[in-house]
């Protein structure tokens, strides 16, 4: 699979957020530890004290390079302290900084580092800990071991925190870097503010101290749980547990059609044999093919039979087992599956695991397993990056071969649109008439944001680039009024007539570029819808699953609204609309459905798994999120259905792509509703199915449109 399965907004900061302090380096091998954070990097305000390290290509970061920053913005602009001594592996030290409405300090052991003037914006939001983001899990010599916090501000209570040392394995450490913690804590506007901290700087141990690092299962052979699988017995304690619970989960659902919709509702329509929308009053409605309002509730990337897998070439040593590579198992092994072209074998062991407790029939009982267990537990269907027959899903188209001029395809070009069109009926036609397609999407996330970047590129292009064309006669149209020698000024040109601007290499101030980004941007989401509706005029289609902060602007919100029927948006954050989102969903006046968001459990990392911008400690407090995050949303007028990611836990070592002795290659999140060795998390799954069940009753009674008997 060639998409990026759960790209969240947090990690779309990550990228701009990368840029070093110092001097706005570009993005490259990075290491970084935040002591402490609350911070808005796009909107320019909060703090943070963080180490920050890079390195060029597959080399760690060194000690020697490693920088103590203090970063600190005031609504306007960011301003940086640095710190850079000479390091000592195994010595204490102690870092303050206080920033108050005339400037901030730093000092580290009782010396003064730097000042730098100016006050302080709030931020809002969690303050973050002893945390390494998931972007910033470079390679470094050297592991950072916070001991402790103490934050403080002229109102309120101050935050004091002590860290453990260290896990209760030296190599759980080295999968997750930085033991994050979350704080309930603010500073107003216009209070001073102080940080203190304590922390040690060890030497990274090698990882093959404690080969083998992974189990036959594809669990942390140095972590210890109750209920771990540790032989084939306990697989099949596991498999008769969940039967037992699964036939009394089953037997208490009732009241849903085959798509999802509820038969108890006081209403019901016209039934077509597709999903489609129906407002009433101010509350949207998805319909299912029956006729029954319906609010889609689904799970991305299941039944997951083979992915994720993980890279093994050059790190064999960190696995227990690993599968054989022919019979029944050749199907846990895969090649090159991210496209690197590099012949690195990838491993899917909960692949293996299946194989080891279905047998023979394992793709057919694993399906049928998925079947029910969403069944029982609630859910309408299988979300993105999934799908199997018989239940509802939302497929995400692709461009296929469709050759991009920079990010995506010149459709100013009528061959173009002609390919384009016809990948777009090759991947639509099968499923033409299946009434199990909620809707149609193309393309995932940032992947499908026109940047500024590429705008400026295409208008360096030569002018028989259908593209480079459009654009230019755009500029000189729309905001030259026509005028030639007008926009030839303004862009530094010597060109008397259009077909000189034509062949200019062309570099317009940056607010042309914008205006001529939207143009581009519209213009190619008018053409991807109108296609797909042409093809397919009876289903619905999503967008593109734009994620609220990950773009070049909040304008990109308001380019899709018109071009899709259902707003399709991702979000990763505690709560449902959380940011500027409610905002926008409320101002676009058309329905939306969150096609992911996720509370993985970390477990304190007590297992190895990486902690994401939403995770929490254990699974059942991600079940109690979950349950407010979906009661909130189908109390959401326009909100017609969520999608949980994913299904199962991602691999220990990462998901890739990659290739080496890294010890993870990529995500390594316990995002799933059923763990690496195909077991349901009962703590979490257990409130997923409360919530699942209540949701009729809490969007019917929001909008009076009568209670629905939800089911138990």
């Amino acid at each position: 699979m060639r998409a990026r399965f759960g790209e969240s907004l947090l990690r779309g900061l990550a990228l701009v957020s990368a840029l070093s302090a110092a001097g706005g380096e570009g993005i490259c091998a990075m290491n970084r530890l935040w002591l402490a954070s609350q911070h808005d990097w796009g909107a320019k305000k909060g703090f943070y004290l963080a180490f920050e390290n890079t390195s060029e290509g597959d080399a760690p970061c060194r000690l020697a390079s490693l920088k103590l920053i203090l970063g600190v913005a005031d609504g306007r602009e960011w301003r940086f302290i640095s710190a850079g001594p000479a390091w000592r592996f195994d010595k204490e030290y102690r870092v303050r900084a206080a920033v108050d409405r005339e400037g901030a300090r730093l000092w580290l052991d009782g010396s003064l580092a730097g000042s730098s003037p100016g006050g302080l914006a709030p931020a809002g939001g969690p303050l973050l800990a002893a945390h390494t983001p998931d972007w910033a899990k470079g390679p470094a010599e050297y592991m950072i071991m916070q001991s402790s916090l103490a934050v403080s501000s002229g109102a309120g209570q101050p935050l004091r925190a002590t860290f453990e040392g260290s896990l209760a394995h030296p190599a759980l450490r080295l999968f997750e870097s930085g033991p994050g913690e979350r704080f309930d804590w603010s500073i107003a506007a216009g209070s001073p503010l102080t940080i203190e901290a304590g922390f040690k700087i060890v030497k990274r141990p090698d990882p093959r101290e404690f080969a083998p690092l992974v189990d036959r299962y594809g669990q942390s052979v140095h972590a210890d749980w109750p209920g771990k699988i540790r032989r084939r017995e306990d697989l099949a304690a596991a498999m008769a547990d969940e039967e037992r619970r699964l036939a009394d989960d089953l037997a208490g659902v009732s009241g849903y059609d085959r798509f999802g919709g509820w038969t108890g509702a006081r209403w019901r329509v016209r039934a077509t044999g597709f999903y489609r929308l129906e407002r009433r009053g101010e509350y949207w409605w998805l319909v299912t093919p029956e006729g029954n309002p319906c609010f889609f509730i689904g799970v991305c990337t299941a039944p997951a039979l083979e992915w994720d897998r993980t890279p093994v070439t050059g790190r064999e040593h960190l696995f227990e087992w690993l599968p054989p590579r022919d019979g029944l198992h050749a199907a846990s092994w895969g090649r090159d599956c991210w496209g690197e072209g590099r012949g690195t074998d990838y491993v899917s062991i909960h692949t293996s695991t299946m194989i080891e407790k279905y047998g023979d029939d394992w793709q057919r009982k694993a399906r049928e397993s998925t079947a029910r267990r969403l069944k029982a537990w609630g859910f309408s269907g299988i979300a993105k990056w999934g799908g199997q027959e018989g239940l509802p899903s939302t497929p995400v188209l692709g461009r296929w071969a469709v050759k991009n001029l920079v990010r995506h395809p010149d459709v100013f070009d009528e061959a173009v649109r002609r390919e384009f069109r016809e990948a777009l009926r090759a991947q639509i036609e099968p499923r033409r008439r299946d009434p199990f397609v909620v809707g149609w999407s193309l393309g995932n996330e940032y992947d499908e944001i026109v940047t500024r970047e590429e705008i400026g590129q295409i208008l360096k292009m030569p002018a028989a680039v259908s593209a480079k064309r459009a654009l230019v006669d755009r500029a000189l149209d729309a905001i030259y009024g026509g005028d030639v020698g007008w926009m030839a000024r303004a862009w530094g040109l010597a060109a008397g007539s259009r077909e000189e601007l034509h062949s200019a290499a062309c570099s317009p101030s940056a607010a042309d570029i914008e205006a001529l980004r939207r143009f581009y941007a519209e213009e190619y989401y008018r053409f991807v819808y109108r296609t797909v509706k042409e093809l397919d005029p009876d289903h619905l289609y999503l967008g593109f699953w734009i994620v609220p902060g990950w773009w070049e602007n909040e304008e990109d919100w308001r380019l899709i609204v018109p071009h899709c029927d259902i707003v399709g948006y991702d979000q990763y954050a505690y709560e449902f609309g959380a940011g500027r989102a409610l905002d926008l969903i409320k101002e676009c006046g058309k329905p939306v459905l969150c096609g992911e968001f996720s509370f993985p459990a970390w477990y304190r990392g007590t297992r190895g798994y990486g902690f994401y911008p939403s995770s929490v400690d254990d699974d059942a407090a991600s079940g109690e999120h979950y349950r407010r995050w979906v009661e909130a949303a189908a109390r959401n007028p326009a909100c017609v259905g969520v999608a949980w990611f994913q299904y199962r836990d991602q691999p220990l070592t990462g998901r890739g792509p990659g290739r080496g002795t890294d010890l993870v290659y990529g995500e390594h999140f316990a995002f799933g509703l059923v763990d690496i060795t195909d077991r349901p998390k009962w703590d979490l799954v257990t409130r997923i199915r409360a919530a699942n069940l209540n949701a009729a009753a809490w969007r019917l009674a929001a909008s009076a449109g009568g209670p629905a008997k939800a089911g138990r």
